[in-house]
């Protein structure tokens, strides 16, 4: 999402100065009275199982993995799920740490090219920052799938797409699964509040998926007539005390703020948690992804964050290596099973590690491509 950690590129190298006074406050009174989701189904969520068949897999690829950075658990979990999907089926993964630069990301892709691999999977870029390279892995025949990012032909309309495939979901692509997931996030908030949400989110146009992610969200809330919204920018490039004094200063803007959503976890995670702990107010947190940190947060009842949108990395990557055994065998890539899942302290928060949906894909995988015991 991831969206997500996984939506942290093409980082703006800009400071935190200015941006709470760009904040905006709207109180609409929306005529759109299309229902919310209840609580219980956002809980439900809308996971299904994995395809339920797939080629025969082939035998000896190679794989390069652009990871979006190491150092995150979403982006290590979306490598470690291509790299446990790869081995079962015989292939040969290297992992590369993308580190959130698309020039980073770009010389990945030329060593994977030099390497003479059949394939990359890279998780977290945008095809805009990274045309050439991906430009230079079309022209060497490698396949090339992403996870969590947009193609060229969406960040620019009319450009030839560069990517063979990408994960996809029950919500359907990438763009349509991360509004629905906006949505979800106020969706939680305004179900909570019964309909008396007045929400700060927190926002940022650096990244595509992200963008989408806060404008779906401030969207839904604003076909709520019993609630407000609180638009604050914010930078990626911002970390540690920086995102922290801009919730601060955020939550001494709006006193009557009952609720506060972030496009990612690793807001929380680097610094804004912190400040809303500090405060003592009693505010609904809607995080992201359910990273191991946010869900042991989630689990101890802690103010810093109270529910978030599950996305189980390692699944995004064993569908990767799905579509890609399917690429291999000229075969049309297929979605994932992966969906949408709220959780909280008392929901879909199990017991520890990061967030899980209930249904076993790895086992759905395995059995797709006949390796199932």
């Amino acid at each position: 999402m991831t969206i997500s950690d996984g939506c942290l590129r093409l980082l703006a190298v800009a400071g935190i100065g200015g941006l709470i006074s760009a904040a905006t406050a709207t109180h609409v009174w929306a005529e759109d009275q299309a229902a919310f989701p209840a609580l219980d189904e956002l809980y439900k969520g809308t996971y299904q199982s994995p395809p339920a068949s797939a080629p025969k897999p082939v035998t000896g690829k190679k794989i390069w993995v652009i990871s979006c950075s190491q150092d995150v658990s979403l982006c290590a979990a979306q490598a470690q799920g291509i790299s446990e999907a790869g081995d079962l089926l015989g292939w040969k993964t290297t992992v590369f740490d993308g580190k959130y630069d698309p020039a980073t990301q770009g010389n990945g892709i030329r060593q994977a090219v030099a390497g003479k691999y059949d394939a990359v999977v890279i998780a977290g870029a945008d095809c805009a920052g990274i045309k050439a390279p991906l430009e230079e892995a079309r022209q060497a025949q490698m396949k090339v799938v992403g996870i969590e990012g947009a193609d060229c032909n969406v960040t620019n309309a009319g450009e030839q797409p560069l990517f063979h495939a990408e994960v996809s979901y029950v919500e359907g692509d990438v763009i349509s699964w991360v509004k629905k997931y906006g949505a979800w996030q106020a969706d939680y908030i305004v179900a909570r509040t019964a309909g008396k949400a007045k929400v700060i989110v927190f926002v940022s146009d650096e990244v595509l998926i992200s963008k989408l992610n806060s404008e779906a969200t401030i969207a839904e809330l604003k076909r709520c007539p019993g609630c407000e919204v609180y638009e604050v920018k914010f930078s990626y490039a911002s970390q540690g005390p920086e995102l922290q004094q801009l919730a601060e200063q955020a939550l001494l803007r709006y006193p009557n703020a009952n609720g506060i959503a972030v496009p990612a976890d690793s807001l929380i995670l680097s610094g804004m948690g912190s400040a809303i702990e500090a405060s003592g107010r009693d505010i609904i947190v809607m995080g992201a992804e359910g990273q191991q940190a946010t869900m042991d947060l989630v689990r101890s009842g802690s103010k810093q964050v109270t529910a978030g949108v599950g996305i189980p990395s390692v699944w995004e990557g064993y569908s990767a290596v799905d579509n890609l055994n399917r690429l291999f065998q000229n075969q049309e890539p297929v979605g994932s099973g992966a969906g949408l899942q709220v959780f909280d302290k008392d929901h879909n928060a199990g017991t520890s590690g990061p967030f899980s949906a209930s249904i076993d894909f790895v086992a759905g995988f395995k059995k797709a491509w006949g390796l199932a015991q």
